[in-house]
């Protein structure tokens, strides 16, 4: 690992909220994750917001379409001008030249200005997050109708695009003196091996290392995300160094991968476990039975042979996904028992 932290049960989330109050948005984030807050994702406040239009400033042949909401690229002409200018932007090495706009992440602007006003004495690292390069390249489409996860060109521009806008921000939030986690969200990961998307495991981890390596060859560790069931062999054989997983809805299957979980354990790896679900169920579940069944998943993995107390030390508490389509109550909710699960894991450790 580039950098020595411990997990132990800290809390953090993946990102969006409902809110359409970016300071109480931001004072949510610090208060229920008193020791790894992340900026808050606010897609009520502007379309610019949503998660696969959020970090797409700078793409080249980018078109916003009438609607505000909808984004593609146009391939229609010559693109050869467009993809040299990024090329000779990206070449200079310069996260400055990708930043992300208050425009795109007021959270983001807002937890910078909480750390430089007051910071926590509990802080013990931070966190930031993009959308995974094959979330985006499967969700953007080019003129000719294919997306571009299937045009070379493209595809690669939107993984350095990426991890450039994943270094810009671990460069503002590594001026604090604390560990940097940097999360690239793959939602489309759930498709990973259907013939809803067909590139190779190669071709997927090549991807994601690209951007993991862009943040940890500046020492911060790096996350992914994704919110269903996917090949998680796959993801824990890349570089990455915490997977986050929906362990309310797919606790099963991703143990099911022990084997797998253990070796990525043993060389450095965290397990960001998303226990609170993100759904209507958040009404009806309660803290002991959200305790009890992480607490069934642990002892799972201490029963094939895995160290409590590694476990213990590599073990992050957060939401099943993001918040953003619920309602504040129900956010609040879940950012509550995101906070009183790893404080009740704590004590029991």
């Amino acid at each position: 690992m580039s950098i020595n932290f411990e997990g132990n049960f800290s809390a953090t989330a993946i990102g969006s909220l409902p809110h359409t109050n970016v300071e109480t948005a931001c004072e949510l984030m610090f208060k229920s994750l008193p020791e790894i807050p992340c900026w808050p994702q606010l897609p009520r406040i502007s379309t610019r917001e949503e998660m696969c239009i959020q970090y797409t400033e700078g793409l080249p042949c980018l078109t916003i379409h009438a609607d505000g909401k909808t984004v593609s690229i146009d391939a229609s002409g010559d693109t050869s001008g467009a993809l040299a200018a990024f090329y000779e932007t990206y070449l200079k090495n310069e996260p400055d030249l990708f930043q992300i706009s208050p425009a795109c992440s007021a959270g983001f602007y807002a937890m910078i200005d909480r750390l430089n006003k007051s910071p926590q004495k509990s802080l013990r690292a931070l966190k930031g997050q993009v959308v995974g390069p094959i979330t985006l390249a499967g969700s953007l489409k080019l003129s000719t109708g294919i997306t571009a996860l299937y045009s070379e060109e493209f595809f690669d521009v939107i993984i350095k695009l990426m991890s450039m806008k994943a270094y810009w921000q671990f460069k503002q939030l590594s001026r604090y003196g604390l560990p940097v986690i940097i999360f690239a969200d793959e939602p489309y990961l759930t498709s990973f091996g259907s013939a809803f998307m067909n590139i190779s495991r190669e071709r997927a981890i090549s991807a994601l290392n690209e951007v993991y390596e862009t943040v940890q060859s500046h020492g911060g560790l790096t996350g992914t995300h994704c919110c269903g069931n996917t090949d998680w062999a796959m993801l824990m054989g890349s570089k990455v160094d915490i997977i986050s997983f929906d362990a309310y809805e797919f606790m099963d299957k991703y143990l099911m991968y022990w084997r797998e979980i253990q070796a990525f354990l043993n060389r450095g790896g965290y397990l960001a476990w998303g226990i609170v679900p993100t759904s209507s169920k958040i009404n009806t579940t309660s803290l002991n039975d959200l305790v009890k069944k992480l607490e069934e998943g642990i002892q799972f993995l201490v029963g094939k042979g895995i160290s409590k107390t590694l476990i213990h030390d590599r073990s992050i508490i957060t939401p099943s996904c993001g918040t953003g389509t619920l309602t504040i109550e129900e956010a609040e909710r879940v950012m509550t028992l995101t906070h009183d699960i790893s404080l009740t894991m704590r004590d029991s450790g």
